[in-house]
């Protein structure tokens, strides 16, 4: 079955971990821009309570140095931010069909119950001190950053790619030292606990990541020069046949298994279709149909991946039971179809291979982009072949040009050098004519608006009045 994916309001992982140190730092200004992500966030999906509580208290915070108001309106604001704060964390909990208490709720997630009894004084009481609410905000604040920012960071770690490439390619190495060992004379005894300490640790490493550590992480590793795709082109497919290089697949079956006894295979299969796909077919509103980018990938790269593309398929789809399989190919189907060119056509032909049903009708696509790219590629042959005569005609027309000057000036005229016979008005010997525009000297010009003379004044551009009362003369 496809997974459901969770939606969530920031773009990355990063853009996560900023704002939380941005709400946190003791930089006005950068509490500010965090705050500001924060709404953000709200126009575009449903923010977290913790977040929304955070960004509301950091927020207050804020108001209270900046803000010019009076005691009262600051109690108001504190005391608002504060019920909204106990009320979004607590209510969490609040799951049974029963209504539980705020203080009993509290005391299950560890928040302290003085909270809750502030909560209730602000509402239904007198409204404590401007110092109290304000320590409790700063309190509040404390809480939150371990009950919830602490937590995440240590699932999210700022070096989680580089921790996790070292992973995959200690694990790697190691398995194939085993492979290599156990086709030979036998494994031996380090070699096998390298292997098992390797394994251990990515196994370990993995099993604390969120699942959107496939998408962010794991799969970028592989998709990286020197792992899926090896960097000795010897090693790699070739079009059209696209088929597996010997030794690849088996190469990297240990570490995909691991993964998918980690997460899910249709998790770790789907994302890696989705990552091949991202990589071959780019997309961009710059592009028109059928073309490619500067920074496309290599024929035999993209080859590569397109074996992979097929090895995932032949091992993971089932086209005559779909409920079966691991994965599903509509949103590849919709890629390629909304992507046409050289690398969709070719993951299309082994679509088609795979699934014996869908053959027909995607004969008609495959024809047709093969069709259209074989006419790209004569219009850029003659382009180029256009561009080349070009270039002769012009000499030609350059020479017919000279002959008849010659014809006209005397056989020995030499060629005209229009540079040289046009005079330097920056010369003091050099007067121009009243009635032609000259160029100002270098040393006498000095910047003016457009429109004005070269003294900042307007010109009289209008016409005498005598020329109104002269009859236009319309020929016939």
């Amino acid at each position: 079955m496809t997974r459901v994916p969770k939606i969530v309001p920031w773009t990355s992982t990063e853009e996560y971990v900023g704002v939380g140190e941005c709400l946190y730092s003791q930089d006005l200004s950068e509490q500010k821009r965090g705050v500001a992500v924060v709404k953000a966030w709200r126009a575009r999906a449903r923010v977290p309570p913790a977040i929304d509580a955070t960004a509301n208290l950091v927020e207050a915070m804020v108001a209270d140095h900046e803000l010019g108001v009076s005691i009262s309106q600051q109690r108001h604001m504190y005391a608002m931010v504060l019920i909204r704060f106990v009320n979004s964390i607590v209510d969490l909990e609040q799951k049974g069909v029963y209504a539980q208490s705020m203080a009993s709720l509290a005391s299950r997630i560890g928040m302290p119950a003085w909270f809750v009894e502030l909560r209730h004084a602000c509402t239904h009481e007198q409204i404590p001190s401007l110092a109290v609410l304000r320590s409790t905000c700063t309190q509040a604040l404390h809480w939150l950053d371990d009950y919830y920012w602490k937590k995440q960071s240590r699932t999210l770690p700022a070096d989680t790619m580089d921790r996790v490439r070292a992973a995959i390619s200690d694990y790697v190495s190691a398995y194939q030292t085993v492979k290599s060992l156990a086709q030979g004379s036998g494994t031996n005894a380090p070699e096998v606990a390298a292997f098992e300490t390797a394994k251990a640790s990515l196994k370990k490493l993995l099993e604390v990541l969120h699942s959107d550590a496939v998408r962010l992480y794991v799969v970028p590793v592989l998709l990286e020069p020197g792992a899926l795709v090896p960097e000795d082109k010897r090693q790699r497919a070739k079009f059209p046949e696209c088929a597996m290089p010997p030794g690849l697949a088996r190469q990297w079956s240990g570490l995909l298994r691991l993964l998918s006894e980690v997460w899910s295979e249709s998790l770790i299969y789907e994302e890696l279709l989705a990552g091949i796909l991202g990589a071959l077919l780019p997309e961009s509103n710059d592009l028109g149909i059928f073309e490619t980018s500067a920074s496309a990938l290599s024929t035999s790269h993209a080859a590569t991946l397109v074996a992979w593309v097929r090895w995932i398929l032949a091992k993971h789809y089932s086209p005559d039971n779909t409920e079966t399989s691991t994965v599903g190919i509509d949103s590849l189907l919709e890629t390629c179809l909304r992507n046409p060119g050289y690398y969709s056509r070719a993951v299309l032909k082994v679509v088609a291979d795979i699934d014996s049903s869908l053959k027909r009708e995607l004969k008609i696509f495959v024809d047709f982009m093969g069709k259209a790219l074989a006419a790209l590629v004569a219009a850029d042959s003659k382009a180029k072949k256009n561009a080349m005569l070009s270039e002769a005609t012009l000499k030609e027309e350059e020479d017919l040009i000279q002959q008849r000057l010659n014809s006209v000036l005397g056989a020995d005229t030499e060629p005209m050098d229009v540079d040289a016979a046009l005079p330097d008005p920056s010369e003091p010997n050099v007067q121009p004519a009243a009635n032609r525009w000259s160029r100002v000297p270098c040393d006498l010009w000095s910047a003016c608006p457009i429109g004005t003379l070269g003294d900042s004044s307007i010109p009289e551009l209008d016409l005498p009045a005598y020329l109104d009362d002269i009859p236009l003369q319309l020929e016939a």
